[in-house]
């Protein structure tokens, strides 16, 4: 790893030469058999001017793809889009090196990077793990949760370097404490960088654990296709593009744009059966494009989601109280909350007596949903909106209810389901896909989320019937036990096991 220059000590000009002569090194380090002898003059401009020609002499070979991907990334400070790393590797190949140093540093000084004043820390020993929404927001949707249980105990298995995207997206930079303690613990946040740095990953595994947007994947899909490195991903849905008429626009553009990264990686782990089939599926048709396409596995998610030091159990309630029913879950179209509202307002039409709790972020189409939510609550129907909410009070309140409702129309998972299950808490789900897949190990009763009267009969059984209810809890306790830590340890034996770092 290079220090950043202290450019407070330097001219500005003087200051981004130095930063750059500190790059070129730390790449010559990785990439060159042995530095140029002038690579440590203490003038920069000699330094970088010894550097350039040996790191472009060992990037003109068609084989050093990853040396010219480094080579682009130290003089630019980000990572280079596909089209313009092909650019630029045909351009060492045709020119003179002087003829492509020149190119090279024009290009740099008309399109810079972000840390084009900083140096940079290549990564070659240890996988690179990427956490950007995990690091960069407080809420806690399933994504999140997967990072924040899985991230902290791979730290106990082997070495990793956290990183996220840049808020360009444009190349990894290293974590702020507060970043760090956000995604996962304040007990890695010394391990932080007080300023962001580049990380350069070189040769070495990159894991896609979070989500990230995909309007830069572009740049991605150049890192995974040409940096040697080898990339790996946890497949969480491919629902934007499957079911791309519950979601909101634009979402499948970012999926797409995603799955292009994912044609060059090495290895998706899925997040269950049902999501493993989607990607398997997209997989398939790679060889109409001359790929291989990466290996495809479903590492279902644990069955036990409890948070570590969370205390649980089933509160005591009297036999003349309501019925209390919790519903998890952002409110988005796909998650079917509207059809759970249309279900309950039929009964209590019938004169039944229960308590509705909606928790979890609004998503971005939820307008429908809060119209019909406050209507029903004009009339005095008993529904409580809990919206985000702490762990603490998700735990609180998936153990404090008699039963719970989540009965999506798609999912990848559905960590919502085992949640509640990892409480002793029976609940309604849907009857296929993913969540049909952990309704089958006992202490859920199924509907067909697409069909109303299924929904309406589901919820007046789990509501009316407690004997229905106890039977579920008896089998919620004989269910298999599978926790985060047998997750975390299958995840990274599938990923890392071979002992092989990049290609």
């Amino acid at each position: 790893m290079t220090p950043a220059p202290d450019s407070a000590k330097v001219e500005p000009a003087a200051g981004l030469l130095l930063a750059l002569a500190e790059r070129l090194r730390e790449a010559g380090r990785h990439s060159l058999s042995a530095l140029p002898a002038a690579a440590h003059d203490p003038d920069p401009a000699r330094a970088a001017a010894a550097l350039l020609p040996a790191l472009v002499d060992a990037a003109v070979p068609s084989a050093a793809a990853p040396e010219r991907w480094l080579l682009f990334t130290a003089v630019h400070t980000r990572y280079p889009g596909t089209a313009e790393f092909l650019r630029f590797s045909r351009a060492l190949q045709s020119q003179s090196r002087e003829d492509s140093i020149e190119a090279l540093l024009l290009s740099c000084l008309r399109t810079p990077g972000p840390y084009v004043a900083a140096g940079m820390r290549v990564v070659t020993d240890e996988p690179v793990v990427e956490v950007y929404t995990a690091a960069t927001s407080d809420y806690v949707s399933g994504i999140q949760r997967v990072v924040r249980e899985t991230v902290p105990r791979w730290a106990s298995l082997g070495p990793i370097v956290l990183a996220r995207w840049n808020d360009e997206h444009f190349a990894l930079q290293s974590l702020t404490a507060q970043e760090s303690a956000r995604a996962v613990g304040s007990d890695r946040a010394d391990a932080a960088s007080a300023e962001p740095e580049l990380i350069v990953p070189y040769r070495t595994d990159v894991v896609f654990v979070d989500a990230p947007r995909g309007g830069k994947a572009d740049g991605w899909a150049a890192m995974a296709r040409f940096s040697g490195s080898r990339v790996h991903h946890v497949g969480y849905d491919l629902i934007p593009l499957t079911s791309a008429d519950l979601r909101e626009h634009g979402e499948s553009v970012d999926s797409t744009a995603l799955i292009s990264v994912i044609k060059h990686s090495h290895s998706v782990a899925c997040i269950s059966e049902a999501t493993a089939a989607e990607f398997a599926g997209y997989v398939q048709a790679l060889p109409a494009q001359g790929l291989g396409g990466p290996q495809v596995r479903a590492v279902p998610l644990p069955e036990v989601t409890v948070q570590r030091g969370t205390r649980v159990g089933v509160p005591e309630r009297g036999t003349d109280e309501d019925v209390v029913i919790v519903c998890p879950g952002t409110r988005e179209k796909h998650k079917n909350h509207e059809a759970i509202l249309w279900a309950a307002e039929r009964l209590w039409r019938d004169g039944l007596e229960f308590e509705l709790r909606f928790m979890g972020r609004m998503g971005r189409d939820h307008t429908s949903f809060l119209g019909v939510q406050n209507h029903l609550i004009t009339r005095g129907r008993r529904i409580v909106e809990l919206g985000p909410v702490t762990d603490d009070v998700l735990w609180e309140e998936l153990s404090g209810a008699d039963a719970v409702v989540f009965a999506s129309l798609q999912e990848g998972f559905g960590l919502p389901v085992v949640e509640a299950l990892s409480v002793g808490t029976p609940v309604m789900t849907a009857s296929y896909g993913s969540q049909g897949e952990i309704a089958r190990g006992g202490g859920c009763l199924t509907v067909d989320p697409r069909d109303d009267r299924s929904m309406t009969e589901g919820l007046r059984r789990i509501v009316s019937e407690p004997q229905l209810r106890e039977r579920l809890r008896a089998e919620i306790a004989a269910r298999p036990q599978r926790s985060w830590d047998d997750y975390a340890d299958q995840l990274w034996r599938f990923f890392f096991d071979s002992g092989v770092r990049g290609q």
